[in-house]
């Protein structure tokens, strides 16, 4: 956040999914699911530590293998004017 790649909100919203266990984050994607895929690809548009990219590949892995009909969330309407595939094409 110091470095102005992620903003606050962006990052209170990782900070609430991050190590949770599996039906926490569950909920969250329940509640605002478009909100954290729009976070979990503005961090791999705008990141390029290979840490952080790896980091949030895991999670977006994890959030698909636990539910593949998550997949859906990708293509949210609050989605549709951003690429929500090139920062995976990259």
């Amino acid at each position: 956040m110091a470095t102005k790649l992620i903003s606050g909100t962006s990052l209170q919203l990782l900070r609430r999914y991050d190590h949770q266990p599996e039906s926490h984050r569950a909920q969250l994607l329940d509640d605002d699911g478009p909100a954290y895929v729009r976070v979990f690809i503005q961090v791999l548009h705008d990141i390029f530590k290979e840490d952080t990219v790896e980091y949030v590949l895991a999670l977006v892995d994890e959030m698909l293998a636990a539910n593949p009909k998550r997949a859906r969330l990708f293509h949210h309407i609050t989605l549709a004017v951003e690429d929500t595939y090139e920062p995976f094409l990259s």
